[in-house]
């Protein structure tokens, strides 16, 4: 069931189930689809984990206007939720640019606060291949367009229902406003920090992050840079899914679950 706050005078819708004595686990999503994207992960997670799954401010169920908002918002809504629901340790699952808030969440708390990030899919590349579809997206003109090839891109051509079915019915439920405000944050943040790894690098004392992805296809070049982070940084690592789209917690959450169980337990380790 879906539950709201008021939250920094917004509502926030999030839900949560699982076990409170379990070790807590923090759904982020990325832009401009809702908490129904972790619909596949849950049944892989309830049983071990307290598990809380976050929409951003706009993406519950009421999508009235709201004034432009960013990775800031994000950041403090998240907080404030968690803060209201007594989570105090926690670790962090975010999918694409859910990373973003992601990290500066755990920059913001600590990591005695929050114990490991997995991110989900967020592409690491300085600049993003897909910079001419985030202009495109922030037109009239061209929006539907470039959210088109947007979709044909993650989906890969994969035949699975469960990916396609959270393009038609829960990504294409947002309108104009909302992806070109996306659209316009994830540029805004690409431009800050060059990317999500050097992102991590301006962090005072990152705590366990471990990014699984799929994307992009076959491009031994990006494997190769996320080998050469890892080999700079100890508490880096990455594991190549080999999945088709974009949506590997869609696609394919049982390989996602046990990546997040082995990052629980060597976090439990230290």
């Amino acid at each position: 069931m879906y539950l709201t706050k008021i939250i920094n005078g917004v509502e926030i819708c999030y839900d949560e189930c699982g076990s409170t004595d379990g070790p807590a686990l923090v759904l982020l999503t990325g832009w401009a689809h809702d908490i129904a994207l972790y619909d596949e992960l849950l049944p892989h997670l309830a049983s071990k984990y307290w598990v809380v799954r976050v929409c951003w401010r706009g993406h519950g169920p009421r999508r009235d206007p709201l004034p432009d908002f960013g990775v800031q918002e994000q950041v403090s809504d998240t907080i404030g939720l968690l803060e209201s629901l007594d989570v105090d340790k926690f670790s962090i699952v975010s999918h694409s640019h859910g990373g973003w808030p992601a990290l500066d969440i755990a920059d913001q708390l600590g990591k005695d606060r929050v114990l490991s990030v997995l991110m989900i899919d967020q592409i690491m590349t300085p600049p993003p291949p897909f910079a001419a579809g985030l202009q495109a997206m922030q037109r009239k003109d061209s929006w539907r367009a470039a959210r088109k090839d947007l979709f044909a891109n993650w989906g890969a051509n994969s035949n699975n229902q469960a990916v396609q079915d959270h393009f038609v019915y829960n990504m294409a439920s947002f309108g104009f406003a909302m992806w070109a405000l996306s659209c316009r944050v994830i540029r805004d943040a690409y431009e800050r920090h060059g990317s999500p790894m050097g992102r991590m690098e301006k962090m005072e004392s990152p705590p366990l992050i471990l990014h699984v992805f799929s994307h992009p296809l076959d491009d031994l070049d990006y494997r190769r840079m996320h080998e050469e982070f890892r080999a700079r940084h100890s508490w880096f690592s990455y594991a190549d899914l080999k999945g088709e789209t974009h949506f590997p917690d869609i696609e394919i959450p049982g390989r996602v679950a046990e990546h997040i169980d082995d990052l629980v337990r060597m976090r439990n380790k230290l």
